[in-house]
């Protein structure tokens, strides 16, 4: 993954290591959230972190996690 570095004055630095600490994330993460969002990525759709964990429905349930005929052991080297 690269890394970019970003220069910014003192101020400029408190500001942001605030606005980081206020939504509760890394600086990195938050870093990267608004360049992404700066930069026009896609991201989920507005509303999507809200709804997460909001079914109610006792028919919906997750499957079991079993081993899968599908699955095959890794060839490490």
């Amino acid at each position: 993954m690269p890394h970019l570095n970003i220069y910014v004055d003192e101020a400029a630095g408190r500001a942001i290591s605030r606005a980081a600490k206020r939504e509760s994330v890394s600086l990195s993460r938050w870093a990267r959230e608004k360049l992404l969002a700066a930069a026009g990525a896609p991201d989920w759709p507005a509303g999507y972190r809200e709804v997460m964990g909001s079914i109610t429905d006792d028919k919906f349930v997750a499957p079991a996690d079993e081993a899968s005929s599908h699955d095959q052991p890794a060839a490490l080297e």
